[in-house]
């Protein structure tokens, strides 16, 4: 009896995985399955932008928010006496990731945002695809020996 029910799970093994009896036409019981290529999935932790093989424009628009080195922020100086204004223009001084340097001032367009407000230690931009949710990128740490170029 053992023999008879080993050899009736033999049987439908090699017809489900193999080839088995039936030819060349697939197996006993199961048709072949067609194969489909992996659908890409977008990385949620990436932004939107980062990352495509399409070419990118030009300068500061084609450098992306997570992308950008803030290497420094310039303010007016006031005259001597005068109180510093705390509205007075500032601009912030980008690196890109090939070390393109940029100037860019409030409102800039980047390749996924846009350069919203300059504080004092760092940045706020705004994503393209996401204004509801800043992201804030603090001033990058001066150069040392072994990053200077």
């Amino acid at each position: 009896m053992r023999e008879n029910l080993r050899g009736l799970l033999l049987f439908l093994a090699a017809g489900c995985v193999g080839p088995g009896q039936a030819g060349a036409g697939g197996g006993l019981f199961l048709p072949p399955v067609p194969r489909e290529e992996p659908q890409t999935v977008r990385d949620p932790f990436r932004a939107s932008g980062a990352g495509s093989a399409a070419p990118r424009p030009p300068g500061l628009a084609g450098v992306g928010v997570t992308e950008a080195v803030i290497r420094g922020i310039v303010r007016v100086r006031p005259p001597p006496g005068a109180e510093p204004e705390p509205d007075s223009p500032a601009w912030a001084i980008l690196e890109s990731l090939a070390g393109e340097g940029f100037v860019a001032a409030p409102g800039d367009g980047l390749l996924d945002g846009v350069l919203g407000r300059i504080e004092a230690g760092g940045v706020v931009f705004w994503l393209a695809g996401d204004p509801d949710r800043p992201v804030y990128r603090p001033l990058a740490p001066p150069a040392g020996p072994e990053e200077e170029r």
